[in-house]
């Protein structure tokens, strides 16, 4: 711990950095798997590249905001609340993967529908069902790792805030 304060004291823009980085190649990822390993995502796998997306512009806050000020602590707050936000939403989808709650992009259709309404719904249905697994290493999904990911970057970002923070209160 204490290198790592060291190693923020000495260039305070490294938080930013290191989320930056990570945002890129987290999309850079999805989108390689998906436009050249050529496995299509489901809308829930879209929704989850929103907050790294989200969290790399909030990134290039950090790296240019004055160190230690008010924009940089906002900043690292927004990429912690984006990392949250991910975690929750790909724990949310893993827990569609493994049936242990519905979602409308399932399959699952109201069976009380009437026979133009369940036509409508199936047409307007994404083509890629959110219950399925299309990418498993080790025997866990995608949706696990991006959920661990996310929390860790989410500590990340909170750990860096509080360095931030002490650092500043001990240079006034």
């Amino acid at each position: 711990m204490n290198s790592l304060i060291q190693q923020i004291s000495k260039n305070p823009k490294l938080p930013g950095l290191f989320i930056l980085l990570v945002c890129i190649a987290a999309l850079s990822t999805a989108y390689f798997v998906e436009y050249v390993v050529g496995i299509d995502p489901c809308i829930l796998c879209l929704y989850q590249r929103i907050p790294y997306a989200a969290a790399g512009l909030f990134a290039l806050f950090a790296i240019i905001g004055k160190p230690g000020g008010f924009t940089q602590q906002a900043a690292l707050f927004g990429c912690l609340i984006a990392f949250l936000i991910g975690g929750s939403l790909a724990f949310y989808h893993f827990g569609v993967e493994e049936k242990w709650w519905q979602a409308a992009c399932s399959g699952a259709q109201n069976l009380n529908m009437s026979f133009e309404d369940l036509k409508a719904s199936i047409m307007s249905e994404p083509l890629k069902p959110c219950d399925t697994r299309d990418w498993v290493m080790f025997g866990i999904s995608i949706t696990v790792y991006n959920t661990i990911a996310s929390l860790f970057l989410a500590l990340s970002c909170f750990t860096s805030l509080t360095i931030l923070r002490k650092l500043k209160a001990h240079t006034r």
